[in-house]
């Protein structure tokens, strides 16, 4: 029986690791020109060996691969232990997926199997993603949309459709932002972080070690050892990278924060108001200023937004060299 996805940690960046490193075990495997049969040889189970190149987990095997068949892998495919683990750790290309499913994975959290938590584990879980959020408000497009994630701020429509109150939302055209169009938003808000910071020694460095702590070689425990990498390193890389004053992001956000207080003042003004019988006492002079200044907030956002994309290309290129 494979195991359920439900039941792992992680899910995102686990899911990533074994789907690559069986796509990896399996590319070298026909390179080579081998059978599974071959690679088992020598009182192995070729069934096992089928399973781990197709990327099969089960319940008695949830980390891909046994220990008991990581040497005759690594000698019949050719690799070292960890190129069969984790490929070519200088390769971008992984590490910034990896990054970028390792900080999802924390965000949504509450999503997690609740028999993995305490009081305390809660607490520690909150801490965690209210530290990230505030380094992912650097980047103005999410702290465009940030104030609308709060549920008490939108209603859902007959058909489906969420309604933020905020204009600043506005992301298709429109003034409505459906879950998808955030999470989108906030990866790209994720991705940014990555090519400003590239912290790519920081995951070798998680991939080496791994790989050299004797019971936690490979895959095994490996929610434990992300765990582990969460509170060492990565949480105090997010503490380093906390956006300071002059941070365009938090402009924005301050902006669209106090712009939807005043908005959903008026609104709830009104509303009460007009069902205690004293009619609309807002005056349209007052709705016209209101207006005015959502419009002007708003066009002064996107040329922050724009002028953050050309600020940040520039950073690449001094920093990295492109």
């Amino acid at each position: 029986m494979a195991i359920s996805e439900s039941e792992t940690r992680y899910p995102e960046t686990t899911g990533f690791i074994y789907r690559e490193c069986a796509r990896r075990l399996k590319e070298r495997k026909l390179s080579l020109k081998m059978t599974d049969a071959e690679i088992a040889a020598d009182g192995f189970d070729r069934k096992v060996v089928n399973r781990v190149l197709n990327g099969t987990r089960t319940r008695n095997n949830p980390y891909l691969i046994p220990p008991a068949y990581i040497k005759p892998l690594v000698e019949k495919l050719r690799f070292s232990e960890v190129e069969l683990f984790w490929g070519d750790i200088n390769s971008q290309g992984f590490i910034e997926t990896l990054f970028c499913n390792l900080v999802t994975d924390i965000l949504d959290e509450s999503d997690w199997n609740e028999n993995y938590f305490d009081g305390s584990c809660w607490s520690k879980s909150e801490a965690k993603i209210e530290i990230i959020q505030k380094v992912l408000l650097d980047s103005v497009a999410y702290a465009r949309i940030y104030p609308t994630l709060n549920s008490s701020y939108e209603y859902e429509n007959p058909e489906g459709v969420y309604y933020p109150i905020s204009p600043y939302a506005d992301v298709s055209g429109g003034e409505q932002v459906t879950p998808a169009e955030r999470k989108q938003i906030r990866q790209g808000a994720i991705l940014r972080l990555f090519k400003n910071t590239r912290p790519v020694d920081m995951l070798k460095a998680f991939f080496r070690e791994t790989n050299n702590r004797g019971e936690n070689r490979g895959f095994r425990r490996l929610d434990k050892r992300l765990d582990g990498f969460v509170e060492a390193s990565l949480m105090p890389f997010m503490q380093k990278n906390n956006p300071g004053e002059d941070s365009l992001g938090i402009r924005v956000f301050s902006i669209v924060s106090a712009d939807m207080a005043r908005y959903v003042e008026t609104g709830l003004v009104y509303a009460q108001r007009t069902a205690a019988g004293f009619g609309n006492s807002t005056s349209s002079e007052h709705y016209e200023i209101l207006e005015s200044l959502m419009v002007s907030g708003r066009d002064y956002i996107r040329r922050i937004e724009g002028l953050q994309v050309r600020l940040d290309a520039l950073h690449q290129n001094e920093k990295f060299g492109h």
